[in-house]
């Protein structure tokens, strides 16, 4: 989030309150109740909580932008990546990374989340003791998995983990502005990693893939000289969005996916009953449809993805609901408030697994929608499968902690004991 603060905290949305932190959705609804498009003096910004609204800006990337400067603002390099430019110069790095996306069969991607999955779930039955499913297993998945996607061996695990914390916590700089240089600094480092990486990685990974597209767009007498020209790109791409952009891939896929794994556990863990649909596991064993896991999936992502907010700063003045929002200003959109919008999802704080799929906003829309959603949805859907078939009982020896971070929303600590299942009959196969 995004804005001045030295305001007095805001009475209907405190963002970093230990209430809010704990529990926001009651005050995302209280305030959607209140007014859908908010002045919020805290944030310095117009914050939106309906669903149709945060779809329009969403959407109009001609009258609201992710890259500040088209206002006047000075951006950080380190800042400068996929996530913060604008077309038309988003779509040269865009257009690269889903090459190098695209360079990798689903079905082999599919078959390494699985078995990363697999041996996670199997580690939880066989610890004999209670676990911290955060610190023990939804953190570590998500980064064996993502190194293995980029083809890198894991970093540093403690000199890593406080960098990303350091950008996680930079996003609420709006609301601290004491996160800021950490942040900045830990982007900086990050980058330069990945910049390291991107040089070495094997050709089997995503990392490989992206310096291959990065090579193939250079001119014939650059292709394979290393370094280039600081600056110099390729395709339009300078060095250092690129290097920014993966580094973005990276974090995103470590820390968004981490919380999101958390939070869905979180809540299977207070409601067990939800993983009784797809009991037995994958189709491919004789287990529950598909469409039972991929609807728990579904909602899983509207009710628990850890992206609370995005924001945007306006270009041109523009209507948004009842409100006239002008140049420079900016708006917070609370996706997590619109993906609980009762205009649009019926009981919206509960699962309902005969919803229709892909409404919800769990990652953006437009030419930002985030780039990893189907690698995010895979591993989530993994890890169900990978619990459905191990049909483990979770039963909470504590209670959940959140992190003190307002825009991505995630777990500290979910203590947990672990017993294996009661014997059940096989499923029934059907010929």
């Amino acid at each position: 989030m995004t804005g001045a603060t030295q305001t007095p905290r805001d009475p209907l949305y405190d963002p970093l309150a230990p209430a809010v932190i704990a529990a926001p959705h009651p005050y995302y609804r209280r305030l959607r109740q209140h007014k859908r498009v908010y002045w919020h003096a805290q944030l310095d910004s117009w914050v939106l909580t309906g669903y149709a609204e945060c779809r329009q800006v969403l959407g109009d990337t001609t009258a609201f932008g992710s890259d500040f400067r088209r206002v006047g603002e000075d951006i950080p390099e380190a800042q400068l990546s996929v996530q913060s430019l604008d077309p038309p110069e988003h779509g040269a790095i865009r257009h690269l990374l889903v090459s190098a996306l695209h360079a990798r069969s689903p079905a082999s991607m599919a078959e390494a989340t699985a078995r990363l999955a697999e041996r996670q779930v199997a580690g939880l039955r066989d610890s004999g003791r209670p676990v911290d499913l955060v610190s023990e297993f939804a953190r570590p998945l998500a980064l064996r998995t993502m190194c293995g996607f980029l083809g890198v061996e894991p970093p540093d695990g403690p000199w890593f983990e406080e960098m990303s914390n350091a950008i996680v916590r930079s996003m609420d700089a709006g609301l601290d502005p004491a996160r800021a240089e950490p942040g900045t600094k830990a982007r900086g480092e990050l980058s330069r990693m990945v910049g390291d990486w991107l040089e070495t990685a094997g050709g089997d990974g995503f990392l490989g893939a992206a310096r291959a597209a990065r090579d193939s767009t250079a001119p014939a007498a650059d292709r394979g000289s290393t370094p280039r020209a600081a600056g110099e790109g390729t395709s339009g791409v300078p060095e250092t969005v690129l290097a920014n952009s993966l580094r973005a891939v990276l974090h995103a896929g470590y820390e968004s996916v981490s919380r999101l794994l958390g939070n869905a556990l979180a809540r299977l863990v207070a409601e067990p009953a939800l993983l009784a649909p797809i009991g037995g596991g994958a189709p491919s064993k004789g287990g529950a449809p598909p469409e039972a896991l991929d609807a728990l999936v579904d909602e899983l992502l509207r009710l628990e993805g850890p992206v609370q907010a995005d924001a945007r700063v306006c270009v041109s003045d523009t209507d948004v609901g009842e409100e006239r929002v002008r140049r420079g200003e900016v708006v917070v959109l609370m996706l997590g408030a619109a993906n609980r919008d009762p205009e649009v999802f019926a009981a919206p704080d509960t699962v309902g697994l005969n919803r229709r799929r892909g409404v919800h906003l769990a990652f953006g829309r437009g030419a930002h929608a985030c780039l990893g959603a189907a690698f995010a949805t895979l591993q989530l859907r993994a890890v169900l499968s990978a619990l459905g078939d191990a049909g483990l009982v979770l039963t909470a020896r504590g209670p959940a902690v959140y992190e003190p971070t307002a825009t991505l929303r995630g777990l500290r600590s979910l203590p947990v004991s672990v017993s294996a299942p009661a014997a059940r009959p096989h499923a029934h196969r059907t010929a």
